[in-house]
């Protein structure tokens, strides 16, 4: 007679359920200590329930001890790869500072030793730079303005337009810092280059609203600044802003911090512009700064 897989079936939960007697005797007198009526499937539950319970503690101890740094494999590299990452494009980045950092100082030795840059310097966007700006006088307004002078020069009601206005406007400094580029709208550059420690805050001129705060790639970080009498400032290659469109400044309060921010920028400085009734403004009628 062939047994069929059902019959061996049978007799294989047969064999697991037979009972068998574990007992414990002492070996000198044959005493029984200890007696457990046991089958073959109570001990495989028994042993399968202790490896998992064991397995669990193993696991648990493991994952959620300084274990798993020397049982599993390359788990510290996973955890540190987010940091290696980070330290590598920070020394690529400390690099690329190093260079600009470099190119400033021989930059500032030319012009301390009394030298001229022959460098681009920042200005407004290349549609504007390629405006022709005409800066001629005529001989017959020359002629008008001599005539105009020799009338109030000794007038007391002559008074200088420029001295006027810089009494009437009183303005914070934006930065304390040394003038590295002069104002020079014929060159193309409507405002001041001035050299500031890296960090150091961006101060208002004015109060006022601010009505751009954004990104560049030819200047970097650019506030500006909306004020009374038609006035706006504009301050450049920040490194961080700490004002947003719509906001309310007050005069000498922080807006942002120097930086090195924009392809334009060889070095930590501020350009600053102001501009009054849509022309640009020599700052220097207002305030004045190291030379």
């Amino acid at each position: 007679m062939v047994a069929t897989p059902q019959n061996k079936r049978k007799k294989l939960i047969k064999k697991l359920k037979s009972r068998f007697r574990l007992t414990v005797l002492n070996e000198n007198t044959f005493e029984e200590k200890l007696s457990y009526s046991l089958t073959p499937l109570n001990l495989i539950i028994m042993f399968g329930g202790m490896l998992i319970v064991f397995g669990t503690l193993i696991y648990l101890l493991v994952a959620f001890t300084p274990l798993k740094n020397y049982v599993i494999p390359d788990y510290a590299a996973t955890e540190f790869r987010e940091e290696a990452r980070i330290a590598r494009l920070t020394a690529d980045s400390l690099l690329e500072v190093s260079r600009k950092n470099e190119k400033y100082f021989n930059d500032l030795r030319i012009v301390l030793a009394g030298g001229s840059l022959s460098n681009a310097s920042d200005s407004i966007p290349l549609e504007t730079q390629d405006a022709s700006l005409n800066y001629a006088v005529s001989d017959v307004d020359e002629a008008m303005r001599q005539k105009l002078s020799e009338q109030d020069r000794f007038s007391i009601e002559a008074i200088d337009n420029e001295k006027e206005r810089r009494k009437g406007v009183i303005l914070f400094k934006p930065v304390n810092g040394t003038i590295l580029s002069p104002f020079d709208p014929k060159a193309g550059h409507y405002g001041i280059d001035l050299v500031a420690p890296k960090d150091d805050p961006v101060k208002a001129v004015l109060d006022g609203t601010v009505i751009a705060a954004s990104f560049t790639a030819d200047d970097g970080n650019i506030v500006s600044i909306q004020h009374n009498n038609n006035i706006i400032s504009v301050y450049k290659h920040n490194a961080v802003l700490l004002r947003k469109v719509g906001d309310r400044v007050k005069a000498g309060e922080s807006i942002a911090f120097i930086g090195d921010s924009g392809e334009n920028s060889e070095g930590p400085h501020l350009h600053f512009e102001l501009w009054e009734n849509g022309a640009p403004v020599n700052p220097t009628l207002f305030m004045s700064f190291g030379e």
